[in-house]
């Protein structure tokens, strides 16, 4: 997909959609983004905070309050151009970290015969205590908040050439294939070191037991990875809000330097707004995964049919992405998530199928034309 993207010229999602589907679809695409994103910034903040709390004794709270005011003030100052830097640091850091703290975590916890040995049996299947459908409902909503990332999509497009592109993206897939066994390998470990720890804080406890200076450049991945993450997806909704709504409704004449100028105001309001909200959520994993389907569900589904679908029409995408969010919202908060599954099982299923119906039923099957 990415050189398509990167074709596409496209800098956020919500213009792609309104290409294809029109202004509605751009509107209703920007607030789906800007709700979403808000939701991940805020648990970005949480997540600096357990940091904070674990390298400094500074209390969660504290530790919390000062990740906001990080991650609003690297937003601000420097756009894109602060994401890039702390994606690369990051990714580095995490490298190194991640491949010293694995041989070494296995030792401090006896090996691996010790480690199968601490945790309960049914840890050791494929889908530990959950069903194979309820482990779906954790998997996928990263998976398509991933498809349709606008993160994602603004990086291609502001990449140099589709050669550049492309090859940014493969490297990015290697560095995720090294990474995320490593990650859950360690936290694995510490579950067995730790019996009662929080899955949330099962990394973070790792660090705890490696020697300084590891479990000080892991601290230090984890920080570098939550604060990009922070500030990326900030510095996304805050550029919605000025493009796709400011910008086309109520300053239509306003010039670069004045939206540049209302989207650093804007990152102070959404990120101001996001550490609000992170203090409704109990865990950082429920705002995750809610967040996550709002976004990958209302969104994804419309968004893939551009690119691989040419009958897809603007009543069948706008349908998809109001079902995808009606559904996520009812499951979620009216029905309270039924048999504890997570909504993306219901909602994404919902979106596919509305989107491929409502695209059937208004319009016209092509007629081939005889050779």
């Amino acid at each position: 997909m990415a050189p398509k993207i990167r074709e596409f010229g496209k800098f956020t999602v919500s213009g792609i959609l309104e290409a294809k589907y029109g202004k509605a679809a751009q509107l209703i695409a920007s607030i789906i983004i800007i709700l979403a994103f808000v939701g991940i910034v805020s648990y970005a903040m949480t997540g600096l905070g357990f940091v904070l709390n674990v390298t400094t004794g500074m209390s969660v709270q504290i530790g919390t309050l000062i990740g906001a005011v990080l991650i609003i003030f690297l937003a601000t100052i420097g756009g894109l151009r602060s994401v890039a830097p702390t994606d690369a640091i990051s990714a580095f850091l995490a490298l190194i970290g991640l491949f010293l703290a694995l041989p070494i975590m296995f030792s401090i916890a006896g090996g691996w015969g010790e480690i199968t040995s601490n945790v309960p049996e049914q840890h050791l299947t494929a889908t530990s205590t959950l069903s194979t459908v309820q482990l779906l409902g954790f998997l996928l909503p990263s998976f398509f908040l991933l498809l349709g990332d606008q993160n994602m999509y603004q990086r291609l497009a502001a990449s140099k050439g589709v050669k550049t592109s492309k090859k940014a993206q493969i490297s990015w897939l290697l560095a995720i294939l090294l990474i995320t066994p490593t990650i859950s390998l360690i936290a694995f470990t510490s579950r067995s070191i730790f019996d009662d720890i929080d899955p949330g804080m099962a990394l973070i406890g790792a660090t705890t037991i490696l020697p300084t200076a590891v479990g000080g450049i892991l601290l230090a991945a984890a920080a570098a990875f939550i604060v990009t993450t922070g500030n990326s997806y900030l510095l996304s909704a805050a550029t919605n809000v000025t493009y796709d709504i400011v910008g086309k409704y109520v300053k239509k004449d306003a010039s670069d330097k004045q939206l540049v100028l209302y989207t650093k105001i804007f990152i102070v309001i959404l990120g101001v707004f996001s550490f609000i909200l992170g203090n409704y959520f109990p865990t950082v994993l429920e705002v995750q995964m809610y967040t996550y389907t709002v976004y990958g569900a209302g969104l994804t589904p419309a968004l893939l049919a551009v690119f691989f679908w040419k009958r897809v029409n603007a009543k069948g995408g706008i349908s998809s992405m109001i079902a995808g969010v009606g559904t996520t919202l009812l499951w979620e908060l009216i029905l309270g998530k039924p048999f504890e599954l997570n909504s993306v099982i219901v909602a994404i299923p919902v979106a596919v199928i509305v989107l491929i119906v409502v695209t059937l039923m208004t319009t016209e099957k092509p007629v081939s034309k005889n050779k």
